[in-house]
């Protein structure tokens, strides 16, 4: 520990010196003496001791007190007067200098060593309050909160630059009036009360915090958080209240709110608010409410064209034109929600019965189909709607979801502007659509579906030419079910990509045993699907085949008239690179679409198939026969060979021989059959050519 550093000022020289051995002796450093007032300051300014030892009589123009005073105005140091002088005038006239205390000559070691001691502590504590009240000083300063000290009974110590902002009161005009005059409180909400401060320093429990509204001495409210918390002590309690401007955080607070319950870009109800205002509707009904509710979806038709077209910003132009005029249309206890995308959803919230809920749905359209006009371009919009009516069999708003999306669903399939009001039979649908799609899915995995194949037959040798693959599911518990049940719902959900992979690669891999077997002449028509046509056709083929190690000119594809005419120019490449490979491509359900001749004329077509329906009725049927005759004569003008299928009857067949068809398939030759039982049941009925006969 470093020793205490003193100067020593005393005029005279002996006694200087005795007194700086002394000093020494106990352990101080003595850094210097001076023996007059100016000498005094300059030396303490310089050296900066610890303290200084003054006698109050020296020589000079300054004595000692005034030496202090100079001293202490720019160094704060703790000084000890020595004096041989006690009476009242020289003591009053020391105190001036704040001394630390007085030593009257002659003094001994011991009355010299306990005064330095207790001067330089009593100075380290000063100090350190001193430091202390200056920290705590700036922190009050910057703190952001207001901070107000009071007693118990209301009179206020301090306030904070923040808390003078709060109020409106200076902290003077505050120490000369009472807390209940500075801090006047109202209720934050209207079923809230005011806090009474000085009752509630009394309680013996406190809300650490609560909000509350501050009236400003100038006028005005604002709202506030505040805070109380009592510091007993032995002497007197004192009260700490600070207070927070919440005005910054109740806009956050409403802008979490509203993103939490409100669509951002139209303003309305999200999902989550409108899920919870159909549960409160759904728990009226199960407390006994007799009225009834309804639920309507509401869907843009084409909307992805809007976006494609006029770009994402003009599309939510039109979303929040189109919120607005539902909400427009429906009542005020209604709500209206954008629920996903370009779906709207509304709940009618009472309603008296069915009628009344479709004539609301009819508003909302003729509301929607008004002229829009966006950035200068006109457009018609039109809108889907699936509605559902509350009836007791819902337990939750779950289920009335699913039924309202079930409807919407069923209204889009029947074209843009319908409507359509969900009912059981619908749910039937949709949950039987749910199980197959889920079954197809398993069959895929476990690839046990199956392929069938049905010869085509020569019209004039009646022997087999070639056959179609046609794919079979053998449900574990549902028994084979019906392609017309199976195919749509792998069309709708994608799962017609992976099903077609898998027929293609059975045929191929069937063509490959066949071949291995003699049967060199084998050609099998495998079925193509529009969405195959999205993908990497062309490779995909050009794989299967290579691995299958079959002849390209074993496989033909067949595509239908309608997949034909979609994205024609696209099309045609695909089929001419496939077309090149070697493979024949034959078009299927001719008759049915309305291809233009002008497109068909650039495929690269083998042959042209007319669809059943037309053979169906042709004996009975003028319409029929001349539509499949005009067929017939197409198609050799074309250049392309002509296959009719369905064929049942002996009466078709010889009609359709007369007429120049060259290909016939249809149960009158032979039905659909696995591969296993196909070749037994060819030779049964002599349908075999050539060796393989």
């Amino acid at each position: 520990m470093s020793k205490k550093t003193l100067v020593v000022v005393e005029d005279e020289v002996l006694v200087a010196r005795d007194i700086k051995a002394r000093l020494t002796r106990m352990g101080y450093e003595v850094l210097a003496t001076a023996s007059r007032g100016e000498e005094a300051v300059e030396k303490v300014l310089r050296l900066r001791p610890d303290l200084v030892l003054m006698d109050i009589n020296i020589i000079g123009e300054m004595d000692g007190v005034d030496a202090a005073i100079n001293i202490h105005v720019q160094y704060d140091v703790p000084v000890i007067f020595c004096t041989a002088y006690s009476n009242r005038e020289t003591l009053e006239r020391a105190q001036v200098a704040g001394p630390y205390g007085y030593v009257l000559k002659p003094f001994n070691n011991r009355e010299l060593e306990i005064n330095i001691e207790i001067a330089l502590y009593k100075h380290a504590v000063e100090k350190d309050l001193a430091d202390t009240r200056r920290h705590l000083d700036a922190t009050l300063a910057n703190v952001s909160d207001g901070v107000i000290s009071a007693d118990m009974k209301g009179q206020i110590l301090t306030l904070n630059p923040s808390a003078e902002a709060l109020t409106g009161w200076t902290q003077d005009e505050a120490r000369a009036s009472t807390l209940t005059e500075v801090l006047r409180l109202l209720p934050f909400s209207p079923e809230g009360a005011a806090l009474d401060l000085v009752e509630l320093s009394h309680s013996l429990s406190m809300d650490p915090r609560c909000r509350q509204h501050v009236c400003k001495k100038q006028g005005g409210v604002l709202p506030v958080e505040i805070a109380v918390s009592i510091n007993r002590s032995l002497d007197a309690d004192l009260m700490v209240i600070t207070l927070r401007d919440i005005s910054q955080q109740l806009y956050y607070e409403e802008e979490i709110r509203s993103n939490a319950f409100f669509d951002p870009l139209t303003g309305l109800p999200n999902r989550t608010l409108f899920m919870d205002h159909l549960g409160i509707s759904l728990r009226h009904r199960s407390d006994g409410d007799q009225a009834l509710f309804a639920v309507l979806f509401v869907g843009l038709d084409n909307f992805s064209a809007i976006t494609a077209g006029l770009g994402h910003e003009q599309g939510d132009q039109v979303l929040r034109e189109v919120g607005q005029r539902i909400a427009a249309t429906v009542g005020t206890n209604d709500m209206v929600s954008r629920f996903t995308g370009d779906k709207f959803a509304v709940l009618l919230d009472p309603v008296d019965n069915a009628a009344g809920v479709l004539e609301i749905c009819r508003k909302i359209q003729a509301a929607i189909r008004r002229p829009l006009s966006v950035q200068g371009t006109g457009m018609d919009l039109s809108a889907s709607v699936g509605l559902v009516l509350h009836h007791d069999g819902y337990r939750t708003t779950a289920e009335i979801i699913r039924d309202a999306d079930n409807a919407i669903h069923r209204a889009k399939l029947e074209g843009a502007g319908s409507h359509v009001m969900f009912d059981h039979h619908m749910y039937e649908t949709a949950l039987t659509f749910l199980q197959l799609k889920t079954g197809m899915e398993q069959a895929l995995h476990d690839e046990t579906f199956e392929v069938y194949y049905q010869p085509i037959v020569d019209a004039i040798t009646e022997k087999m030419v070639s056959m179609e693959a046609l794919v079979r599911w053998r449900h574990p518990t549902r028994g084979i079910i019906s392609p017309a049940d199976f195919i749509p719902i792998a069309e709708k959900t994608g799962l017609i990509v992976p099903l077609g992979e898998f027929v293609l690669r059975a045929v191929c891999q069937q063509l490959r045993s066949w071949q291995a077997a003699g049967f060199q002449s084998f050609q099998v028509a495998v079925n193509l699907s529009a969405r195959q046509f999205d993908g990497h056709l062309v490779e995909l083929v050009r794989d299967v085949v290579r691995e299958t190690g079959i002849s390209p000119s074993a496989l033909i594809l067949e595509i239908t008239e309608g997949v034909a005419m979609q994205d024609v120019d696209r099309n045609i490449v695909i089929l001419k690179a496939l077309h090149a490979m070697g493979l024949g491509i034959s078009i299927d359900d001719f008759g049915t679409g309305y291809s233009s001749l002008a497109y068909l004329k650039r495929l690269p077509l083998n042959t042209l198939k007319i669809d059943q329906c037309f053979i169906h009725d042709i004996a009975t049927s003028a319409e029929d026969l001349e539509i499949t005759r005009a067929i017939i004569a197409l198609g050799h003008n074309l250049n392309l060979n002509v296959l009719a299928e369905g064929v049942e009857t002996n009466e078709q067949l010889q009609w359709l021989k007369s007429s120049g068809c060259d290909y016939i398939q249809g149960y009158y030759y032979c039905r659909p059959l696995p591969a296993a039982q196909l070749l037994l049941e060819l030779q049964r009925k002599n349908l075999l050519v050539g060796p393989a006969a």
